[in-house]
């Protein structure tokens, strides 16, 4: 089942990226039986840490209004996915720039996207319990780990030699970059426009 890569791409990645080559996935099928679900990891994950366990500031509990929370973690996850897609296409689309290997409906670009950020999905599990720097901290190992899996997986998954996958994998991390500012810059627009959090707070 497509949901074991899951597994292979936290231990046994090489192997792994091997068996997605020769897999050929199609676009639908890693977008809807990957991506579509283990980006809810992350929140549904965040939407239970902030109603539910909260956090503590002094002997403060703070914590959201469901209302508040489910409002984020929709548009949490509707970012996800819209920024899963563009990374893939934009991947496809510098692939016959960088020598790699480039196909109509952009399978290969997907699935790399799709199983180097399992890690991100996975690691979404520690926003259960809301700590700031502690989330951040294992995000950005998580973080970290992806762009080695994308490292190691570009060689194989997009046909092309190890000097040229450096090459392109600086362009990937400069679309990431440019993805991640613009969602950063789209999520402050929208809390002025009436979407962002609304925070309880009760006594310890």
């Amino acid at each position: 089942m497509i949901l074991s890569h899951a597994f292979g791409m936290l231990f046994r990645p090489e192997t792994e990226w091997a068996a997605i080559k020769q897999e050929k996935p199609t676009p639908m099928v890693v977008y809807g039986l990957y991506i579509l679900i283990l980006a809810l990891i992350g929140p549904i994950s965040a939407y239970i840490g902030t109603v539910e366990t909260g956090w503590t500031i002094g002997d403060r509990l703070i914590k959201l209004t469901p209302d508040s929370a489910m409002q984020l973690v929709i548009l949490t996850y509707m970012a996800i996915l819209a920024g899963s897609f563009a990374l893939g296409y934009g991947i496809n689309w510098m692939a016959t720039t960088f020598g790699a290997e480039t196909e109509k409906n952009g399978n290969n670009a997907l699935a790399l996207v799709a199983y180097s950020l399992t890690p991100m999905y996975i690691a979404g599990l520690t926003l259960l319990y809301p700590d700031p720097w502690g989330n951040a901290m294992i995000l950005l190992a998580a973080a970290s780990y992806g762009a080695w899996l994308m490292w190691k997986g570009v060689p194989v998954v997009m046909s092309m030699s190890k000097e040229q996958s450096m090459v392109y994998c600086g362009g990937i991390l400069t679309l990431a970059l440019v993805l991640l500012v613009s969602t950063l810059a789209t999520t402050g627009l929208l809390w002025n426009f009436g979407f962002g959090p609304t925070f309880v707070e009760a006594g310890l």
